[in-house]
């Protein structure tokens, strides 16, 4: 039975990061809601053949999450030994706009859809295997930001999940998570890529701007067993912007 590391998000950012850099060393369960690009982003891999698709959409098919992840476990004959979860969605928007169905996206999202998912990986179907779970929360849930209100609090939950989670699932798991600052993605490639704007922001960083490659080398650093004693850690990864 083969092991993997099942990661959510894989298809565009911090996800396609991850699979780019670590597929050669580990198998990967990619996971988003597009099979056309699930698939497009596996070709790409290092040892394509390797790794798995699972097309999941987080937020309407979140009430079956549990048994789709469940039985893609037990069809395929495999195990999970690390999860992560960089999907995430946002609306800038203020409070006084957001709607009800926009407050359920952003929270089926980023963080209640993993919560279906871990439930199945916890189970015995999964062998006992999951011994990491690596969260990617924000800077803004921390520091705060004008527009980003809802965005915030979904991240913010994900920093007191992994507390919580470190204390529930030791010593055989280990939780963690990565709080990054401004980085380009396609989630802020539209905002920083109006000049006036990054250059307002650029000089609250005293490193500059990040990338993904700066988040990936952290997360490569959490699935290592060179961190067996860390847990329940929220990482902030900001070019020094949170000293400010």
């Amino acid at each position: 039975m083969s092991n993997y590391i099942f990661l959510t998000g894989a298809t565009s950012g911090i996800g396609e990061g991850i699979i780019h850099h670590l597929s050669k060393k580990h198998r990967f369960i990619l996971c988003d809601r597009n099979h056309e690009h699930l698939v497009s982003v596996k070709e790409k891999c290092l040892n394509s053949e390797s790794h798995k698709v699972l097309c999941l959409d987080l937020v309407s098919d979140k009430n079956q999450l549990f048994n789709q992840t469940n039985q893609f476990l037990m069809t395929n004959n495999i195990c999970v030994d690390s999860f992560i979860h960089c999907a995430g969605v946002t609306r800038i928007l203020p409070l006084r706009n957001f709607t009800a169905d926009y407050v359920s996206e952003i929270f089926d999202v980023n963080i209640l859809s993993s919560l279906e998912i871990l439930r199945a990986l916890l189970k015995k179907e999964n062998k006992g295997s999951l011994k990491n779970i690596i969260y990617i929360s924000a800077l803004w849930s921390k520091r705060g930001d004008i527009g980003n209100s809802i965005y915030a609090a979904s991240k913010g939950a994900i920093n007191s999940l992994v507390i919580t989670l470190a204390q529930e699932l030791a010593p055989k798991v280990r939780v963690n998570s990565v709080v990054p600052g401004a980085i380009n993605t396609p989630m802020t490639e539209k905002l920083l890529s109006d000049e006036s704007f990054r250059k307002s922001i650029e000089k609250d960083y005293p490193l500059g701007l990040g990338t993904v490659d700066d988040i990936v080398y952290l997360i490569e650093f959490l699935l290592s067993e060179k961190t067996r004693w860390i847990t329940g850690q929220n990482y902030i990864i900001d070019g020094g912007r949170s000293t400010k």
